[in-house]
């Protein structure tokens, strides 16, 4: 572990053991899981294609789509992305389009804020992020939403904006870490040196910056990072990357291209193979099991009504 983990939450979680709290997925549960993400993929591709709005699958779902023609067999998420615009419209006609099925998370929207990205969960379901499951938002099967934004051409601009972004997105996660932390996450990043040191930055940062809402930091990053000049670089800034781990030629990811994906065709970036070698290198090898990306939840039920009838441990 090298000190770069005490300062990313993601990489503490990732080398961190699981706690007793954490929900670790069977082979059944799991594929229960990826057909309720195959069922929401194609509610909002339909939805999609109906209205004219364009969005593409993200990160390992695209790879999925290309490397497997379909779900990565250890994958237990699903991201999308979407240009600015299109997730402005798409937040817009969530309700009448998928409300009666769905809830939504999104910034800067009537709908609560929980993190710098959107985020579409199936009612009726649990499968609650460890980082977020004391928090006061949907607890169900989601898919996640990334904006792409139009970064500036101008170099030195671009490198002010990026560095710029990248302090106000710290200060917003921390803000919303330090205002949902309890015992049970204290403990899970006291188990390394390194999440011990995350933890407490977290909440040094969140404390010195709760003279303002989390959401107030959340919904500034979101606007912040919008650039509405022209462009032919795009990003996404919300992405592990952050703002400049896949700053792109536009061209790289639209128009989007369409994949099989399982027994339906989605959409992937245009360019999936410079788009994916920027993700993951060498992305057609099998990674070893170590090396998977891990997501830690709490709790997992696919009829969450049933489930609590008959009395099912769904924890």
């Amino acid at each position: 572990m090298g000190i770069k983990n005490a300062f990313s939450t993601r990489k503490s979680l990732q080398v961190t053991p699981p706690v007793d709290i954490v929900k670790e997925l069977n082979d059944d549960e799991m594929k229960q899981l990826q057909e309720c993400f195959l069922e929401i993929i194609k509610d909002i591709d339909e939805v999609c294609q109906r209205n004219n709005i364009c969005y593409m699958a993200a990160g390992g779902t695209a790879l999925g789509a290309i490397r497997h023609k379909g779900f990565i067999p250890w994958d237990d998420d699903v991201d999308i992305l979407m240009p600015r615009e299109d997730l402005k419209r798409f937040v817009q006609i969530f309700d009448n389009e998928l409300g009666e099925k769905y809830e939504m998370t999104s910034p800067n929207s009537k709908y609560q804020l929980e993190s710098m990205i959107s985020a579409i969960y199936k009612k009726n379901t649990l499968k609650a992020s460890f980082y977020m499951y004391n928090a006061p938002f949907p607890k169900g099967i989601h898919i996640d939403i990334f904006p792409i934004d139009a970064v500036p051409m101008n170099k030195v601009m671009r490198l002010w904006k990026g560095f710029s972004a990248m302090c106000i997105q710290y200060v917003a996660v921390s803000a919303i870490f330090y205002k949902f932390r309890n015992k049970e996450k204290k403990d899970f990043f006291y188990q390394s040196t390194d999440g011990k040191i995350n933890y407490r930055i977290r909440c040094i940062i969140g404390f010195l910056s709760s003279f303002l809402n989390y959401e107030k930091w959340g919904n500034w990053f979101d606007r912040y990072v919008q650039w509405n000049k022209e462009s032919n670089l795009w990003a996404v800034p919300t992405d592990m990357g952050h703002y400049f781990g896949h700053i792109m030629p536009k061209d790289v990811y639209y128009p989007p291209v369409r994949a099989q994906f399982e027994d339906i065709e989605i959409n992937i970036p245009h360019n999936y193979d410079e788009y994916l070698k920027n993700q993951y290198n060498d992305y057609m090898t099998i990674p070893k099991e170590a090396d998977r990306e891990k997501h830690y939840s709490v709790g997992f039920s696919i009829d969450l009504e049933k489930d609590t009838a008959e009395g099912k441990n769904i924890y």
